[in-house]
């Protein structure tokens, strides 16, 4: 009885780490990919307000469709209790382009919608910043996505330089 009461229990851990072993350390995938920060100071003499102005008019110029902002300062000056640099983050997005986009390569999603951010850093100066997508990963989508993937990240540094600058 005592040999099979071992038996078992050592059936019994083998069975269990096997399983234990068998799931995966992080059920994640990744895909590696090569990102580009751009960023440019805003002009003295643009206000914040000027620049969020010029930046979503730039963009209804270069039909690319604002679809959302988040005023992070104000959550956080929620949460702490304590005033914070203004930071926002705005949306903007071509369906037709996140269409072909999507098509070509499901993963495109995690650019999407494009985001540009204004920001005020601690000395009081103000940045236009957005994450790129790097240009090796434009040139690998199929020849009519390309172009489009193209011009939106045209638009983008266009808005970018306008808001900066305060162009209207």
């Amino acid at each position: 009885m005592n040999k099979l009461h071992i038996i078992f229990t050592l059936l019994s851990a083998l069975v269990l780490t096997s399983a234990v072993a068998a799931e995966p350390a992080d059920p994640l995938g990744y895909t590696d990919v090569k990102l580009q920060i751009a960023r440019i100071q805003v002009q003295d003499g643009v206000s914040f307000d000027d620049a969020v102005e010029s930046l979503k008019l730039r963009a209804n110029q270069r039909n690319l469709k604002f679809v959302g902002a988040n005023l992070i300062y104000k959550e956080i000056a929620a949460l702490t209790g304590k005033p914070a640099k203004r930071m926002e983050i705005f949306n903007f997005c071509d369906g037709l382009t996140a269409g072909k986009m999507l098509a070509a390569d499901p993963q495109m999603i995690a650019f999407m919608p494009c985001r540009i951010a204004i920001i005020e850093d601690a000395e009081g100066r103000r940045w236009v910043i957005s994450m790129m997508m790097d240009i090796k990963m434009i040139h690998a989508m199929p020849a009519d996505t390309r172009k489009s993937a193209e011009g939106v990240m045209a638009a983008m540094k266009d808005m970018m330089v306008a808001a900066s600058r305060g162009d209207l």
